[in-house]
C-alpha cells in the first residue's frame, strides 16, 4: 500500500432539503411580516379617525361654520379634512354622524332640528363601521374589519343674544 496515498473525499453540496426548509421559513416569516403590518394599519386607521372626531367635536363646540356650508356640513367637512385621505367624500356621508343631545335632565335626550346645536347640549361627533381592508386575508376570507370611533363634549356659550348656526 502507498503512504501517500490520501483517500478521496466528496465535495459536500447543500441538498434539496435545505432549500424546502429556507422556502418554509421564509413564508412563515412573510406571514408575520404582513401580519404586523395589518395590524399597524388597522391601528393607524383607528387612531387616525378618532383624531378626525375630535377635531370635528372641538369645532362643533365653537359654533362655527365654514363659508355657505351649515354647521353639520361644516362639522364634516373637519372630520374629512382631519382624518389624512382615509375617509373620502362618500365615505363621510355614509360613516360619520353628528348627534346633539341635551343633558339638562338626568339621562341624556337626542335633540333634533333647529336649537338642538344650542349652548350647554352635548354633540357627538362619530364614525360607525367604517370597513378596514386587511392586504392579507385573515381566515382565507376578503371581508372588512368594521371601526367605530366617537367623541364628545358640551357645546360652549358664546354670550347672550348669540343665535346657533343653521344646522
Amino acid at each position: 500500500m502507498n503512504a501517500d496515498f490520501q483517500p478521496r473525499t466528496r465535495r459536500h453540496r447543500p441538498s434539496g432539503a435545505v432549500l424546502v426548509e429556507a422556502a418554509l421559513v421564509f413564508l412563515v416569516f412573510l406571514g408575520f411580516i404582513f401580519l404586523i403590518l395589518d395590524l399597524s394599519m388597522a391601528i393607524f386607521s383607528k387612531v387616525t379617525l378618532q383624531h378626525a372626531v375630535r377635531a370635528g367635536v372641538r369645532y362643533a363646540v365653537t359654533s362655527q361654520t365654514s363659508g355657505a356650508l351649515g354647521q353639520l356640513a361644516s362639522i364634516k367637512q373637519v372630520v374629512k379634512n382631519q382624518s389624512m385621505g382615509i375617509l373620502s367624500t362618500s365615505d363621510v356621508s355614509t360613516y360619520v354622524t353628528i348627534t346633539f343631545y341635551t343633558v339638562s335632565t338626568a339621562t341624556p335626550t337626542v335633540v333634533t332640528g333647529t336649537g338642538s346645536n344650542a349652548a350647554g347640549n352635548l354633540v357627538v361627533v362619530s364614525v360607525r363601521g367604517w370597513p378596514f381592508r386587511p392586504w392579507t386575508p385573515i381566515g382565507h376570507s376578503s371581508a372588512s374589519i368594521p371601526i367605530t370611533v366617537s367623541s364628545g363634549d358640551l357645546i360652549e356659550s358664546s354670550g347672550a343674544g348669540f343665535t346657533p348656526p343653521a344646522l
